[in-house]
């Protein structure tokens, strides 16, 4: 904590004065710091529960103080008085804000794009008109009263509350007495029209100059005319929703031209844009979302171009189930479940480094244990990442290579990376692989002849997409994989409560994440199984309990989801990798187990303020000891 007078010298500063936030971030500035046991800066509770409740920071606001944070960073530089400790913790304090800023930018797209659908939605039943008029509402209840679906209305009233639109008290929902939450439902409930139809298809022929003929049509769906409601809170007021809305599939489009990479700070957007006019529409949607400066990619719009891509285009392939999001409240008409085609890229981007702790793990282990295996197994393979990386170190000459997915769509890109010499060329392919059923890939194998060899499967956030599961049916399937012999290592997403995704605010993007699949009856799961509702155990003890053996030290923990110290465990790590090793192969390789202890809390901050990333992000998935996001 500083004991320089630092609020006086800001408030003589006249332009750094006149910030309307400058107090608060102040305050933060000149609280307590301190650094992880990994070597990462964290700020204390109060200072990062006051930057999410007093300081707006998403679009032009977040550009906004990135702006003061450096003018206040040079500024620094002219007083005199600060110890060398007060230096540092200042420089932590920079550091952290604008992480969380970075943060808060990426992940709130996603969550910002179902929001606009799932408020239209009810706009259109009539419940958010009942909530404006004060009615507070059981989803269960009403859903029987009105011939609902019970789930879908549950998991839309949950998602509106962790996105602070909702309070809930005991099993009822209620607006909180906020006039500002109140003032955007009644904006966007009177001004909302019919969602635009927004395909990332069409805008990147739009982009490519190939549809001059969208204009029109792009130009009125990026027409944003919701009033600016000054929140002061880290809750999206209606212009901040409509632009989430129209700036996530634009995003994508950008990314499927592969121009996101040149969007760094400082590049003319139009540069690296095949589009030879009508660019009002772009300048204005990015202008209004601070990614840009008179057509210049800024601070802000810079980190999101490289991060945002991935965790968006995660939620965004559920666009089916959203399309029908009307009909499934109302029980009518059947559905699709979602096309793994429109992610696989997003997955890539997610798990890219989480695939690299685990290679880096799996190198580890082997070095120490003299472990030689010649399978090596991706399922949920998406475009081959964990593969790719796996050939890029060790080759083919001794390793044969299996990619394994349920979705035709993912193995036609696995095979596409093959085709472009990233993947072997040996490596071959197992269509219809459910991962809930190991037997499918077991049988590939052993007609292959490889069945007895030592195997290793590496999994990116595929185990969660096994539906309607229970514990007993993990266990099962943990057990099939296990008694075959393979390394296990995968890596899961954590299960957050309603209390962690509201007091995070937008440090992660998994309210969005959480909604789509449990909407998608896909089955997330805990770290571990401490306070869990509904009784479903967390990844380790279902692994544990079908014949593994988890080797901590070559684990993998994300950032945790609070960027400071919380008593007792309660700051689960974003994802885990679980490194899963056969019984019987610990025996083989005799390798000396710790005694046994309750599946400890990831290590507080150790990965302060990366986004979240999710699937399939690792922040942005790319989830790292503390980086920036």
């Amino acid at each position: 904590m500083l004991s320089f007078p630092l609020h006086q010298h800001i408030k003589e500063d006249a332009l750094l004065s006149s910030y309307l936030h400058w107090e608060p971030l102040v305050d933060i500035l000149s609280g307590e710091t301190g650094m992880s046991s990994a070597g990462f800066p964290y700020i204390c509770d109060d200072g990062f529960m006051n930057f999410i409740n007093q300081i707006p920071h998403l679009f032009r606001d977040g550009q906004s103080i990135l702006d003061w944070l450096n003018r206040f960073n040079d500024y620094r530089e002219s007083l005199d008085g600060f110890t060398f400790q007060e230096t540092d913790s200042l420089t932590r304090a920079l550091q952290v804000l604008r992480t969380m800023v970075n943060t808060a930018n990426v992940t709130c797209l996603s969550d910002l794009w179902l929001l606009r659908q799932v408020i239209e939605v009810h706009v259109r039943t009539g419940i958010i008109g009942l909530l404006l008029e004060g009615e507070s509402i059981h989803p269960n209840l009403y859903a029987h009263q009105k011939g609902l679906d019970e789930h879908q209305l549950s998991i839309d009233f949950h998602f509106l509350h962790t996105r602070g639109y909702l309070e809930k008290e005991d099993s009822f929902f209620l607006i909180p007495d906020d006039p500002r939450i109140k003032k955007t439902l009644k904006v966007l409930s009177e001004a909302m029209l019919p969602s635009p139809v927004l395909s990332v298809d069409a805008l990147v022929d739009w982009l490519s100059g190939e549809r001059e003929d969208l204009n029109q049509q792009v130009g009125e769906a990026f027409i944003i005319d919701a009033p600016v409601v000054e929140m002061n809170s880290w809750v999206a007021g209606p212009e901040q929703v409509e632009l989430g809305y129209r700036l996530a599939p634009m995003l994508l489009a950008l990314r499927v031209m592969n121009v996101t990479p040149q969007l760094k700070k400082g590049v003319e957007l139009r540069k690296y844009i095949p589009k030879k006019g009508g660019f009002e529409f772009l300048d204005r949607l990015l202008e209004m979302a601070g990614w840009t400066n008179k057509g210049v990619v800024t601070e802000l719009g810079g980190r999101v171009f490289v991060r945002g891509p991935g965790p968006v285009g995660i939620i965004h392939a559920y666009w089916p189930y959203m399309d029908k999001l009307y009909d499934r409240v109302n029980q009518r008409g059947t559905y699709t479940l979602v096309s793994r085609a429109a992610n696989v890229a997003a997955s890539q981007d997610a798990n890219r480094r989480s695939f690299k702790a685990a290679n880096d793990a799996l190198d580890r282990f082997s070095e120490r244990y003299g472990f030689a295996y010649s399978v090596f197994v991706e399922h949920a393979v998406g475009q081959g990442e964990a593969s790719r990386q796996r050939y890029d170190r060790s080759g083919a000459q001794h390793i044969h290579y299996f990619g394994a997915d349920l979705e035709d769509a993912a193995i036609d890109q696995a095979e596409k990376q093959q085709e472009l010499g990233l993947l072997p060329h040996k490596m071959a392919f197992v269509r219809n692989a459910d991962i809930g059923e190991p037997g499918r890939v077991i049988t590939y194998l052993e007609e292959c002849g490889v069945g007895e060899e030592s195997k290793v499967m590496i999994v990116g956030n595929g185990f969660h997409e096994i539906r309607n599961q229970s514990n007993e049916k993990m266990i099962e399937v943990f057990r099939g994989y296990q008694e075959a012999g393979f390394v296990l290592i995968f890596t899961e997403e954590s299960a957050l409560t309603d209390e962690h995704l509201v007091s995070t605010a937008w440090n992660t993007y998994h309210a969005g994440f959480r909604y789509v699949h449990e909407m998608s009856g896909q089955g997330l799961r805990p770290i571990w199984d401490k306070g869990i509702e509904d009784e479903r155990w967390g990844w380790r003890r279902c692994a544990e309990e079908g014949g593994f053996v988890i080797l901590e030290e070559y684990c993998y923990r994300s950032r945790t989801i609070y960027p400071f110290s919380r008593p007792g465990s309660d700051n689960p790590s974003i994802s885990m990798t679980y490194f899963c090793v056969p019984e019987a192969l610990v025996e083989e390789l005799d390798i000396e187990l710790p005694g046994i202890t309750e599946d400890p809390a990831p290590e507080t901050n150790d990965d302060q303020n990366e986004v979240e990333s999710t699937e399939e992000v690792e922040d942005t998935p790319e989830e790292t000891p503390n980086p920036e996001p």
